[in-house]
């Protein structure tokens, strides 16, 4: 029913920050895909099917086959976009738990994320976005 999800005990906070980092990843996951589309046409009929695990690996496949003049720079962002896959895949796939200190947290392998290694993280995804970004701006054009 409508209002259902504030039965869920979760700090607005933690769930703003969880919400950040996930909107910020998605950004920069879009812009990885165009960049691909860029190196290869039609690449983004491709993605119905594919986890940014897989579209993490199509950008550094096809960034390894680009002019010697830029191939450094799309193998870089390509290599620390798979990097912070891993980093979203921790967050993003992490259990709902309780923390040491009574808070309802999302935890991975027993840690807990708590609101600063939130931030931090998406801190991570807006540099890497950043990156990508340029990358699609500038020498992917």
């Amino acid at each position: 029913m409508k209002g259902d999800r504030f039965g869920i005990p979760v700090e607005a906070a933690y769930v703003e920050a969880v919400g950040r980092a996930a909107y910020i990843f998605a950004r920069m996951e879009w812009d990885v895909a165009w960049c691909c589309e860029r190196m290869r046409r039609n690449y983004l009929n491709t993605l119905k099917k594919k986890t940014a695990g897989i579209i993490a690996n199509d950008f550094l496949a096809l960034s390894n086959r680009r002019p010697l003049t830029i191939k450094a720079d799309c193998v870089f962002a390509a290599k620390e976009f798979k990097r912070l896959v891993l980093v979203r895949n921790r967050l993003l796939h992490a259990k709902p738990s309780t923390a040491p200190g009574g808070e309802q947290q999302l935890a991975h392998d027993g840690k807990h994320w708590t609101i600063a290694m939130i931030d931090d993280a998406a801190d991570e995804f807006a540099a890497g976005a950043k990156l990508v970004n340029a990358l699609l701006y500038n020498q992917l054009k």
